[in-house]
């Protein structure tokens, strides 16, 4: 019961983030898995989207968390908070939505991320919260594995695709300075 009203306060909390445009601190129950520093720009039946900011108080990129695992959201922000919603407005940084990504279903959202991204971060941080694997989906198959053509990070595209049980990603990251660079040096993969 307890944990059942936390999520609703949660939940609420990331709501009212979303509409007053303030950054939030999102924490997560998973050992080992990042603390994210983000705007909230979409709340889903399972995923949540966050406009992330970097240690270096710039906005960088995406990050879709399933809504099951968040554990703590600080709609106070955190000390500092101010200071860098300050910081990104002086510089004109400014947090967008992307009202086409759907954070209702796994499945949609890796459809719509790979429809408005060229990369995608996957983690399993359940598995190994200091992995990730990035590259461009392929697809779903039938046993619901995400289908992945992976890129190493001197960006070279792997040939053949790896593939991990959708059940068991925790986070997608998009659109960051890292992704574009591997993508800017990589191009796209060979079809295959």
């Amino acid at each position: 019961m307890i944990r059942a009203m936390a999520k609703g306060t949660i939940l609420k909390d990331l709501k009212k983030a979303r509409r007053c445009g303030k950054p939030m601190r999102v924490s997560r129950a998973i050992d080992g898995a990042d603390r994210l520093d983000a705007y909230v720009v979409g709340v889903g039946a399972k995923w949540v989207l966050l406009h992330t900011i970097s240690d270096q108080i710039h906005l960088d990129g995406y990050s879709a968390v399933r809504l099951r695992d968040i554990d703590q959201a600080a709609r106070s922000g955190w000390k500092g908070s101010a200071m860098t919603h300050r910081a990104l407005t002086l510089r004109g940084e400014r947090f967008q939505p992307l009202p086409e990504i759907d954070l209702d279903s796994t499945r949609g959202l890796i459809s719509s991320l790979t429809r408005a991204f060229p990369l995608l971060s996957v983690h399993l941080e359940k598995i190994d919260p200091h992995v990730c694997h990035i590259g461009r989906a392929r697809g779903i198959t039938r046993r619901k594995r995400l289908r992945l053509q992976t890129i190493g990070p001197a960006a070279d595209w792997a040939s053949t695709c790896c593939t991990n049980r959708t059940a068991d990603i925790t986070r997608f990251d998009v659109g960051g300075g890292y992704l574009d660079a591997l993508q800017t040096v990589g191009g796209y993969p060979p079809e295959g």
